[in-house]
């Protein structure tokens, strides 16, 4: 009998002490905090761009050749005297350049800490055309004009390097340099005589880029152009003029016989500013 009592104590304590558990209020462990690795600038990019562009066209060249002065008695057309004389005359011209440009961009970044290392090329449409004088005394005043030239810009390109600087996590500061390319021509419709080629030159340049979601990204940027000379001297085919003019109460004609050819080259150089939109891909 004592030792039914026993162990009915026993059970009664056990009872209690897993109701008493039950009751107290129970422990829960939190959930660990996502960590924000911030905006993931690295990887491949494309995008699109359309912006306004100031450009200078600079021509500089010659008219060369020879000018015969021969005159002849009226009678019999005997020659009286023939005088040569060489023509060197050096021209000059300056236009301005204006207009829209627009095209696409891809490229690929790597972060390192708060610093950016990217490469980028892209391919520009551009609408810039100039009409300007060719004169022989630099500014061209009045009366020193020889003929007008017509300038277009009809394609550029560039592939750079770029180096930024992050002061947020979101935002950008870069600058850029690297190669240009692109087909500049010129003609004088009044020669007639074109020039022009596609040329390689260089770029320099500084922008921001800031980003508005993982993917996409918004920029501003300038760029400097300089496409160098084109035309490499290639001069026009010689043209020979003769004029004839008659004294007969002089008893004289006078004939003047000129052959004049041309060499021109033209610089261009160029001033861009554009907006871009970016979509990065493998951004989380």
């Amino acid at each position: 009998m004592k030792q039914f009592v026993l162990a009915a104590s026993a059970l009664t304590l056990y009872s209690a002490s897993s109701f008493a558990a039950d009751l107290a209020p129970r422990m829960y462990t939190k959930a660990p905090a996502i960590m924000d690795l911030g905006y993931d600038w690295s990887g491949f990019y494309i995008g699109g761009n359309a912006g306004y562009s100031w450009g200078r066209a600079r021509t500089d060249g010659a008219l060369t050749g020879t000018q015969n002065v021969s005159v002849f008695r009226t009678a019999g057309l005997t020659l009286i005297s023939s005088v040569n004389s060489a023509i060197a005359l050096p021209l000059t011209g300056r236009s301005n350049m204006d207009g829209f440009i627009g095209g696409a961009q891809a490229g690929y970044n790597w972060r390192r800490a708060q610093w950016l290392f990217g490469l980028e090329a892209d391919l520009q449409g551009s609408d810039q055309r100039a009409s300007g004088g060719v004169c022989t005394i630099a500014g061209c005043p009045a009366g020193s004009t020889v003929f007008t030239a017509n300038y277009a810009l009809d394609w550029f390109g560039t592939v750079r390097g770029r180096v930024g600087f992050l002061p947020t996590e979101r935002v950008l500061l870069y600058g850029t340099g690297g190669l240009a390319y692109g087909h500049f021509s010129a003609d004088a419709p009044s020669f007639p005589v074109s020039w022009g080629s596609t040329r390689a030159g260089w770029t320099v340049g500084a922008g921001a880029e800031v980003a508005i979601d993982h993917n996409w990204s918004v920029k501003l940027e300038y760029l400097y152009v300089d496409l160098g000379s084109v035309g490499g001297n290639t001069g026009a085919p010689a043209t020979t003029v003769t004029n004839a003019l008659s004294t007969p109460s002089l008893g004289f004609n006078t004939v003047t016989t000129t052959t004049v050819a041309s060499a021109f080259n033209s610089r261009f150089t160029d001033n861009i500013v554009r907006v871009g939109l970016n979509y990065r891909f493998g951004a989380f």
